[in-house]
């Protein structure tokens, strides 16, 4: 049977293969793709070879082939149909056809749209991230950095969490969006008691410390690979007593273990994505230019999803 993967090879280096899967087993599950969603902050780490190696074992996705040393086939949020014609989400790299345990299957409901089921695995990112943050209803919070996750949150804070959501970004194309879609941008004077950082970058947790109001929160979403960054904590940071929180989502927050679990959490993110006006965000790019993409990444797509 064959099909296409795609590979990077090297650092910014990055190619389509064609294969060939020669036998089913009985216990294997063939998926036609449908969609992939590119997880960007992670997947240009890896594609860059920035992954730190004492984490190699932790960044290893299902059915990933090769290594974080090259090549490596790496991705983890398709959506495809099987020969029952069942809508599936499954973590797998970017690939035509999958061949896969049936356990590793998320079916989705009949009205879930396979365009928006990319997100789950975003979503559910998110949702850990709420639940680590405390949020109350109708409090002021910041979202830094809009891209795929930041996104997400800051739309279900909006429409599920009832907040009042502002938003940091230094792309000017995004904050015209953003505005139209109906955010406020923040400004210099405003002070934030919870903030959720999700650029990936120095200056932005730089611009959390400093807006955060005493004793405020800042949620750190952000993945830095092996990317050393420098911050200034000597001005408000110890003199407010912020903390910064670490938000991770391949485990349930300790303070939700009770009552959640993967599944639960899966369940609540499929629900939360028919809530939220997240298809107007959604750019779609071919599978066969998923080279040039990484290559020449498009600098004002929020949310990135390839199509098969």
């Amino acid at each position: 049977m064959n099909y296409k993967s795609f590979w990077h090879l090297k650092n910014n280096e990055s190619k389509i293969i064609s294969e060939t899967y020669e036998m089913l087993s009985l216990d294997t599950v063939e998926i036609e793709s449908l969609y992939s969603s590119i997880s960007l902050g992670t997947e240009k780490i890896v594609a860059q070879g920035k992954v730190p190696s004492t984490v190699y074992k932790k960044m290893a996705v299902p059915y990933m082939r090769g290594n974080f040393d090259f090549p490596i086939q790496y991705g983890y949020s398709l959506v495809g149909k099987t020969k029952k014609n069942q809508l599936v989400h499954l973590m797998h790299p970017h690939q035509t056809m999958c061949f896969v345990n049936e356990k590793d299957c998320f079916v989705c409901e009949d009205e879930t749209q396979p365009i928006l089921a990319t997100q789950l695995s975003n979503m559910e990112t998110v949702i850990n991230a709420i639940w680590v943050s405390k949020i109350k209803p109708n409090q002021k919070v910041l979202v830094c950095g809009l891209g795929s996750i930041g996104i997400l949150l800051a739309e279900t804070l909006k429409n599920y969490c009832k907040a009042v959501v502002f938003v940091k970004e230094t792309n000017d194309y995004k904050l015209d969006f953003l505005a139209k879609k109906g955010f406020s941008i923040a400004e210099e004077n405003q002070e934030f008691h919870l903030c959720f950082h999700v650029s990936a970058t120095q200056n932005g947790l730089q611009y959390c410390i400093d807006h955060s109001a005493k004793e405020g929160k800042i949620i750190e979403l952000s993945w830095y690979g092996n990317n050393a960054i420098s911050i200034r904590l000597g001005e408000k940071f110890h003199y407010n007593r912020l903390q910064i929180i670490s938000s991770q989502v391949s485990e349930i927050p300790f303070e939700k273990a009770e009552t959640e679990d993967f599944l639960s959490r899966k369940k609540l993110a499929e629900k939360l994505l028919q809530l939220i006006p997240i298809r107007d965000y959604i750019s779609l790019i071919a599978f066969e230019d998923l080279p040039d993409y990484f290559k020449n990444t498009p600098k004002n797509h929020f949310i990135t999803v390839v199509k098969y």
